[in-house]
């Protein structure tokens, strides 16, 4: 962007005439400035982030320092040349009018020397018209001086008309025709005030003015009044004109002030931080009120209007440079997003057809979550590869959902299976055989395992009932939960102690229940410590469920010494044979 700037300047730089380009000039080293203002607040927000070592006492702090590029550089070089080539044109036009003054200057001491000492009359006149014709060749002066210049002028002439010897000379007839001439001016120069159109009453003004001018004297005695009369008239005329520019020039300075206003709103949200994508077209739409507001402004000047317009325009091309550029990251992001989510999508629709509905649902599962996450593929493509990858993931779930209500069905049917094996527990009476009666328990047993998978709403209080049913037969049976553990453990001794490594294995299966052992001793002498502790309000509550607890240690405690005998007279047993 700098470059580009700077090859604008190199461009304009090459006229001859600095005059006619040096507006435009400055504006693009403007347009740099605020370019190179950019670079200054990224190298300021770069080096606020380095670490550095604070400073010794008496050390001066690092203070950050702007690092010049060679465009920066080249810019300076380029404004020093023309500073000086505008310097130079200031000095020659200053210099130019300085001798315009001067020459002026001598003509109205030649004009007040002819007046005063000339007497001749033939060569009062061709030095008279010598000087007019110097006078009118002259160019501009400085304008501090013009208008008193320009009266000492008009002044003299008057006087060498008057004072000279050629009024002597002159017919009285001439001095009324040129009075009858200055009437006719001052009867046209009175209508004016009923003229409207501002253009037309100025353009009349000055000509009355300079028809007034050429027509010479009038008599002495009738001067002052007449030219008071009509002067009074144009200048009045020209003062309506005037103030009616000077409202127009208040207005330019309105619309100035309006439209400066409006280049620090776009540069506001141009140096706006943009994060997301999503937001650039309203940032945008921002920008473009700003520009239909600018078409509502009036005209701010010929002098600033360019000037300021350039400033906008130039504002405007670097915000759209901006986000077009920033789009572009977005299109590769998005490039990105969407060969992921095709991949994606691919592998949904291998994975429609699979049966191994738990680990493939969990990976349909984890796809969806990361297609989430990863954002849009942009509008020409999120939409036709949602369709497909949800098409695949509804193909999977409905096929998982009908296999799954096959499932229900055969849950409903094993509760009621279930249902009917308790009541047929609960309705089982004791025969007194304690053998007979454990195996038809044992029989019970198997028949609900065999009865399969419930539905898992009604999974726990399914087996609390059944529970509750073997329970009580088996408390009736006079066999504790314990007593059944014991019982099952005896084919499990009479395995372990028998073969090769039978031993190792019994002593290995000590330790561990001595272990076992050791934890439940030390949690009781817990529970009972705890019990202690707890008072008030609630202690009850906490208190007995804590003496369930210790009961419950206790007995898987005797259980414990119980299958260690077991298993002792067990090695006993095998060691004499």
């Amino acid at each position: 962007m700098k470059a580009e700037i700077n090859q604008r300047i190199a461009a304009l730089l090459e006229n001859p005439e600095i005059e006619a380009v040096r507006v435009e000039v400055r504006t693009a080293f403007e347009v740099y400035r605020d370019a190179r203002e950019k670079d200054v607040k990224v190298q300021k927000e770069a080096w606020d982030k380095e670490e550095r070592p604070a400073p010794e006492p008496g050390e001066e702090p690092i203070r950050f320092e702007y690092q010049a590029d060679e465009e920066d550089t080249r810019n300076n070089e380029m404004y020093a040349a023309f500073r000086e080539r505008e310097k130079a044109w200031r000095e020659k036009v200053a210099a130019e009018q300085r001798a315009n003054l001067e020459k002026k200057q001598t003509i109205l001491g030649k004009l007040k020397e002819l007046v005063a000492n000339e007497e001749n009359i033939g060569k009062m006149f061709d030095a008279f018209n010598t000087l007019t014709e110097e006078w009118n060749a002259v160019g501009n002066v400085p304008g501090d001086q013009y208008r008193e210049l320009h009266d000492q002028w008009h002044r003299l002439r008057d006087e060498f008309f008057y004072n000279v010897n050629i009024y002597k000379q002159l017919q009285d007839h001439d001095l009324q025709i040129n009075l009858k001439k200055k009437e006719d001016l001052i009867a046209q120069a009175s209508q004016l005030e009923s003229v409207s159109d501002l253009k037309e009453k100025e353009m009349l003004a000055r000509s009355y003015m300079k028809a007034w001018f050429d027509v010479g004297p009038s008599p002495r005695e009738t001067y002052q009044e007449v030219a008071d009369t009509f002067f009074g008239h144009t200048r009045a005329a020209l003062d309506a004109v005037k103030a009616h520019y000077d409202s127009i020039r208040e207005g330019f300075q309105k619309n100035l002030e309006a439209k400066q206003a409006l280049v620090e709103e776009v540069r506001t949200l141009l140096e706006e931080e943009v994060v997301e994508a999503t937001a650039w077209p309203a940032q945008a739409e921002k920008v473009k009120d700003v520009q239909k507001r600018w078409k509502m402004v009036g005209f701010a000047g010929r002098k600033d209007d360019q000037e300021v317009w350039e400033q906008f325009r130039g504002l405007c091309d670097l915000f759209f440079q901006k986000r077009d550029a920033a789009f572009s990251d977005v299109r590769e992001a998005q490039k990105k997003v969407k060969e992921r989510k095709e991949a994606i999508a691919k592998e949904a629709a291998e994975l429609a057809e699979s049966e191994d509905w738990k680990a493939t649902s969990d990976r349909l599962i984890a796809l969806q979550k990361e297609w989430k996450d990863l954002g849009s593929a942009g509008p020409r493509d999120e939409n036709r590869l949602w369709r497909k990858f949800r098409g695949a993931c509804d193909t999977f779930f409905t096929a998982r959902k009908s296999v799954y209500a096959d499932r229900d069905k055969e849950h409903k049917a094993n509760l009621k299976k279930k249902e009917a094996l308790i009541v047929e527990i609960e309705a089982f009476e004791l025969s007194g055989k304690h053998g007979d009666d454990l195996t038809s328990l044992k029989e019970y047993s198997t028949r609900w395992a065999e009865s399969g998978h419930v539905p898992r709403r009604a999974f726990e209080q399914i087996v609390e009932r059944y529970r509750a049913a073997m329970d009580a037969k088996y408390d009736a049976l006079g066999a504790k939960r314990s007593e059944r553990s014991v019982e099952a453990y005896k084919s499990r001794v009479e395995s372990m102690v028998r073969g090769e490594g039978a031993e190792h294995m019994a002593r290995k299966e000590e330790r561990m229940m001595r272990e076992k052992m050791d934890r439940l001793r030390k949690r009781v002498a817990q529970y009972e410590n705890n019990m202690g502790i707890f008072t008030g309000k609630g202690a009850a509550s906490i208190m007995a469920d804590l003496q369930k607890k210790i009961e419950a240690d206790k007995r898987e405690m005797d259980e414990i010494r119980r299958k260690l005998k077991m298993l002792r007279e067990a090695r006993q047993a095998n060691q004499a044979d």
